[in-house]
This record gives structure tokens, C-alpha cells and sequence, in this order.
């Protein structure tokens, strides 16, 4: 790759991971309830599960997604759904999630799983094949575009999970923590209604 397309690849990369989308929303509800330390596998399992979508991708699953509409559909209703349950979760009162037996924690492997019905994962990987990665690639070129990812997105994350960790003293007040959730929700299921807009 030349220095202008790795140049034009790294800013697409920073605007990518830093701007909101499923996994910044979610880092940003779990590092309010969970805080920043419990929230970091939350981290390392979404930047290896993007890794694996991105080499999954690259050796040719993205040019099968492409070419079959049937199963561009079965991901769309599988992540929709996963992310309905999601916004669902942080819509619930904070009473109801406190009697729950076993607490909801996003963690490593919700991390991994996420990436695979996640919409924005989707794209950002086939976007990076389709634009960045020349004709004539190799592992070690595909490697450096999964790593490069992997540098920026994992600071990123932090600070998106750190950022919710900021707003606890903001919001200690219910109703305010209410209406934060039930934001998130919300922003959540923007964030995947892109995919299920007509492209004409």
C-alpha cells in the first residue's frame, strides 16, 4: 500500500472506531454501571471479535455476504433483534435490574458475539476490504490493517467506557439515570436502523 492510500485507511480507522455506534453506546452504559476496571474485557473481546470479522471478511466472507441477499437478511433480523434485547435491557427500571439473580454485565464474550450481528462492524470491515486493500495483498497487509484498528479502537473504547464511568456523580440522581438509559436505548436502535433503509 502507498503512504496516500495507508494515510487515507488510518483516518477512515479514527473516524470509525471514535464515532458512536453499537459498541461505543454500549462501553458507554457499561462503564457507568460497571466502571471502567470491569468494563475492559467488555474491550479486549470486541476488538478481537472485530478482528475476526475483519480477517473473516478479507479471505472472503465479506464478497459472499455481498452476493447473497438471503443471508445480508438473516444479519439484519439476527442483529436487529439482539440489539432490540439490549435497548430493552437498559430501557428496564433500575429497580427491576437490581432483583435479577444474576446481574447483566457485558463482558469478553458478549465483546465477541456483538461483533458478529453488529451493522457498523459490517461495514466498517467491508468498507476497509473494498477501499483500502489492494489487488495484490498479502496476510502481512491484511495483518497491519486488523492491527492498525486495533491501536486506535482499543484507546477509544477505553475512553468511551470511561466517559460513562465520568457521569456516575451526574447521574447518582434516579431520574436522571432514568433518562439517560432510556436514551441510550434509543440511540441504540438509531444506530441500527441505517440497515434496514431502502438503498436506491
Amino acid at each position: 500500500m502507498s503512504a496516500e492510500v495507508w494515510a487515507a485507511f488510518l483516518l477512515f480507522a479514527v473516524v470509525a472506531v471514535a464515532t458512536p455506534g453499537p459498541n461505543n453506546l454500549l462501553l458507554l452504559n457499561a462503564g457507568l454501571r460497571q466502571g471502567l476496571r470491569k468494563t475492559l474485557p467488555f474491550v479486549i473481546g470486541i476488538n478481537i471479535g472485530f478482528s475476526m470479522l475483519m480477517l473473516a471478511i478479507g479471505f472472503g466472507l465479506g464478497r459472499l455476504f455481498e452476493q447473497s441477499p438471503a443471508i445480508q437478511m438473516v444479519l439484519k433480523i439476527l442483529g436487529t433483534a439482539y440489539f432490540l434485547f439490549l435497548a430493552f435491557r437498559l430501557f428496564r427500571p433500575a429497580e427491576a435490574r437490581e432483583q435479577e439473580e444474576k446481574p447483566w454485565r457485558l463482558g469478553f464474550w458478549s465483546g465477541i458475539a456483538i461483533q458478529a450481528v453488529n451493522p457498523k462492524a459490517w461495514v466498517m470491515c467491508i468498507t476497509t476490504i473494498s477501499l483500502f486493500l489492494p489487488r495484490d495483498w498479502d496476510i502481512g497487509t491484511l495483518g497491519s490493517m486488523v492491527g492498525a484498528f486495533v491501536v486506535l479502537g482499543a484507546p477509544a473504547n477505553i475512553a468511551w467506557a470511561g466517559l460513562g464511568r465520568s457521569l456516575r456523580s451526574i447521574l447518582s440522581d434516579a431520574k436522571r439515570l432514568r433518562l439517560f438509559n432510556m436514551s441510550m436505548a434509543a440511540l441504540l436502535i438509531l444506530s441500527i436502523a441505517p440497515v434496514w433503509i431502502p438503498k436506491f
